[in-house]
């Protein structure tokens, strides 16, 4: 019995698919720049606004700098990133040679800086996260502690000391993992800008440079070593925000805890953007396991349709878009957090100055106006309350 013909309808195509699949690539593309300058713009302004109010804030002593020190550190991380990747943005459009070879990202140190700030970004944020679930699970169990012993500089060293130990863990995994070699391409995202496709080159050629970083730095490695600290920083948010619900929940008659459940509702935004910046980091990689058996066909000369390298675009783009958005989002969730805070405090102010001094200060001005020694009652009653501080301190 002649055995059938093995199915190549999904590796071979005809010629007019095969010119869509190039024109749907192309269009990907255009499509794609013509939104990143908008869209990384966007990200860039809300980021700045929430810097400005926050450090108002500060400035003005409204608002803590221990407690929205995180938040600083990764608008910062988020602005630092936004002006890298417009400078690659800007120095490939600007400064474009002749052959696909001599592009001037491709070589020289700025590659690897880009890199660096790239998978770095990916850290910081996921390290920030965890600090603020960290600080708030100690500002709810041990209130008195937290606001005595945690200093705004002691936040501050803590900041220092994670960037120190990040930078320390991404060389150590560059040596180790990638055998002293920096190479992040099978990121979708970080290819986009070290190689991208112009409309005056032939799109064979940005295919087969990509199979070649593919090839020769397989992406699995690349993926555990980028997402593993996010997984890890998000495993600890978890553990702290179940720990902060039960100590809420088991004191939930007390009503001095009452005033945490808005913290808790930040924390819990906080854990749903940062499940989306862990998927978000595993999407630029996404791409890379999707053209993998493409390269390899590609590699050995067979026919293979592009459907393969539309996939990889479909899922850079997911990951550079949601990515920004997740920019643009942390940003105005925390700046809408600092004017409510605002609006609030406002309103009491107005309200304590409206309805006049407090109980207690007429209450003072009474005494101090009056000058009338309590009753023989009242001082019984005194002394037998200091009686009763003696006796359970000389018990204790």
């Amino acid at each position: 019995m002649i055995p059938p013909p093995p199915n190549t309808s999904s590796l071979t195509c005809t010629p007019e698919e095969e010119s869509e699949y190039y024109k749907d690539v192309e269009h990907m593309f255009a499509t794609l720049y013509f939104f990143l300058p908008f869209s990384a713009a966007g990200a860039f302004i809300a980021n700045v606004i929430y810097l400005i109010v926050v450090t108002v804030g500060i400035r003005k002593g409204k608002l803590p700098l221990k407690r929205y020190a995180l938040t600083i550190n990764r608008t910062c991380a988020d602005i630092f990133t936004i002006l890298v990747g417009a400078y690659f943005y800007m120095k490939q459009k600007m400064e474009r040679c002749d052959s696909h070879i001599c592009l001037p990202v491709e070589s020289g140190v700025s590659r690897y800086v880009l890199q660096v700030v790239f998978v770095l970004n990916y850290w910081c944020v996921s390290l920030s996260y965890s600090g603020i679930a960290v600080l708030t699970n100690y500002a709810v169990r041990a209130p008195l502690q937290y606001k005595v012993n945690l200093t705004s500089m002691k936040v501050a060293k803590y900041i220092v000391m994670g960037w120190m130990a990040l930078l320390f863990c991404f060389f150590l995994c560059v040596l180790l993992v990638h055998q002293g070699e920096l190479d992040y391409n099978s990121n979708s995202v970080i290819h986009l800008f070290l190689d991208d496709f112009d409309s005056d080159e032939y799109i064979g050629e940005w295919i087969v440079d990509l199979c070649q970083h593919i090839n020769t730095h397989p992406g699995t490695r690349s993926l555990i070593v980028t997402i593993l600290p996010p997984i890890l920083f998000y495993l600890i948010s978890v553990v702290s925000y179940v720990f902060i619900i039960h100590l809420l929940f088991s004191r939930r008659k007390v009503s001095s805890y009452h005033r945490h459940w808005g913290s808790m509702l930040r924390l819990g935004i906080h854990l749903i953007l940062f499940a989306g910046t862990c998927a978000l980091t595993g999407t630029a990689y996404l791409g890379s396991f999707s053209i993998g058996n493409f390269c390899e066909q590609h590699q050995k000369n067979e026919p293979m349709c592009l459907e393969a390298v539309v996939s990889y675009m479909w899922n850079t783009a997911a990951a550079l878009i949601g990515w920004i958005c997740r920019m643009v989002i942390d940003a105005t969730v925390d700046t809408v957090d600092i004017a409510c805070f605002f609006i609030i405090h406002s309103k009491i102010s107005c309200h304590k100055t409206s309805t006049g001094p407090s109980r207690k200060s007429e209450s003072v001005q009474m005494e101090s106006l009056i000058k009338k020694p309590p009753s023989r009652t009242r001082r019984l009653k005194i002394t037998a309350q200091k009686k009763a501080t003696i006796l359970e301190e000389s018990i204790a």
